[in-house]
């Protein structure tokens, strides 16, 4: 029979650590986030960034840029992302640094090292993805402007596309989403500088599935099942997750011109504390509550721009978001028992240049590169719901003016993606398990293969 105490404390710690790790397989920018905000922005690789861009999708970069908006703006856009993910190569095996499976009978399972875990050893997590916004500004007087944006600036969903692959024991299906809405305000204090500021109000919604060794958890608790075979996929069962909650934060920004040539960027978008609530389902086994504190990480970015003449122009930007902020993720089970699944996320940076060339009054054609760093910081910590490496994007983008007041964007971007690697990735940690020690269960290995691409369009209306 099995130990439903032991099968049920270890779901919940899988499930709910397991919502935060999904978020971080995105590959649209570093870890989860999405900086996919402004089509006319991507054409340039988001390197006008803080600087300044000419619709209303500015205000989420910089609510001090509203500034440069006359009278009042809307902004839609929608960006299709198409991600190329295999993994191929992969391994998996009982982890032999755990005490409870590499002791001896009856504190351990005594399996030897390198005991292996039947499974696919390649599979796929191809995705299209549409990632939405929109913005709109209003200029109250010479001085004062109000904006508001709406968009989503975390999540992503992976999908295993076999159930019965190597590493279903860290996941199969993750998702998260996200909708965040930010009004604003700016303040222009001279010809020379400008200020802004805004809240946020987000909500994060997740879910996950994952496959549960039933059979090894049975023996731990002391009830092996009869005719259980280490390492096979006979007694497995998928467990389902889901948590949500809403999170505050706030972002200020500032905008110095210099010229009528040259701007100056600087925005701080804060950090947002999520206290997530959810239950973990295992069909024949039943649920717990858990709750998980999330703190989403704050970012700085500073960004230039520069006219070099009435034709072409020049930009750069660099922007800081501190992931260290998440170095382990507590979880709180419904019974009081608690569990840590470590992650050891540090800072990351990304570096972006771009060009902007007007053709005419009717059309200007931009190009970007940029270097996106992950805060993943080795191989042997990147969770295989975490397939997250640097990234190089590579940009184009135009807008056509088709009146004074009505314009379109539209741009595509190709991210080359440095081949992420799983090397004896260990799954989630659970330390309020006497035999479980201070390790997973299993742990995994492989290799990913992956690509972006992303097409973009946008519409912008100015009027009165």
């Amino acid at each position: 029979m099995v130990n439903d105490r032991i099968v049920s404390r270890r779901l919940s710690t899988c499930g709910i650590a397991g919502l935060l790790a999904l978020s971080s397989s995105s590959v649209f920018a570093s870890s989860f986030a999405l900086i996919e905000q402004s089509v006319s922005g991507m054409g340039s690789a988001y390197a006008i960034g803080s600087a300044g861009i000419d619709d209303a999708s500015t205000i989420y970069f910089n609510p001090a840029t509203m500034s440069r908006l006359a009278g009042s703006n809307l902004t839609g856009g929608l960006q299709i992302v198409n991600s190329r993910t295999d993994f191929k190569k992969g391994s998996a095996e009982y982890n032999s640094d755990n005490p409870a499976i590499s002791s001896p009978p009856p504190n351990g399972l005594g399996f030897p090292p390198g005991t292996s875990i039947s499974g696919k050893s390649k599979t796929n997590l191809d995705l299209t993805a549409a990632v939405p916004m929109g913005a709109i500004s209003h200029q109250l007087s010479d001085k004062t402007w109000l904006g508001l944006t709406v968009n989503a600036p975390f999540g992503l969903k992976t999908d295993y596309d076999d159930d019965d692959w190597v590493g279903r024991y860290h996941a199969i299906k993750s998702e998260l989403k996200t909708y965040n809405i930010n009004p604003t305000f700016a303040f222009k204090v001279s010809d020379h500088a400008s200020i802004g500021l805004g809240v946020s109000a987000l909500y994060a919604d997740g879910e996950l599935t994952q496959a549960t060794d039933i059979g090894m958890l049975s023996a731990l608790g002391g009830a092996p099942i009869p005719g259980w075979v280490p390492g096979s996929d006979t007694f497995d069962r998928k467990t389902k997750m889901t948590a949500d909650d809403w999170g505050w934060g706030y972002n200020i920004g500032f905008m110095l011109t210099p010229s009528d040539n040259t701007r100056l960027g600087l925005h701080y978008r804060s950090k947002i504390e999520l206290k997530l609530e959810g239950d973990a389902k295992t069909s024949g086994i039943g649920k717990q509550d858990a709750k998980l504190d999330l703190t989403l990480p704050d970012s700085l970015s500073i960004s230039g721009y520069h006219a070099i003449n009435s034709k072409w122009a020049v930009m750069a930007d660099f922007t800081w978001t501190q992931w260290s902020r998440i170095k382990s993720l507590d979880i709180k089970l419904e019974d009081g028992n608690q569990s840590v699944a470590t992650w050891n996320y540090e800072d990351s940076s990304r570096y972006a240049i771009g060009t902007e060339y007007t053709h005419s009054n009717k059309w200007k054609y931009r190009a970007g590169l940029a270097l996106d760093q992950t805060p993943v910081p080795h191989d042997s910590e990147r969770s295989p719901r975490v397939p997250d490496a640097d990234r190089t994007w590579l940009t184009f983008g135009l807008t056509y003016s088709h009146t004074p007041n009505l314009s379109f964007d539209f741009g595509y971007a190709h991210l080359f993606v440095d081949d992420p690697k799983l090397d004896d990735v260990s799954d989630n940690n659970n330390p309020t398990l006497g035999l479980a020690g201070f390790t997973g269960f299993h742990s995994a290995s492989g290799k990913y293969d992956a690509a972006v691409d992303i097409l973009s369009a946008q519409v912008n209306w100015r009027f009165k």
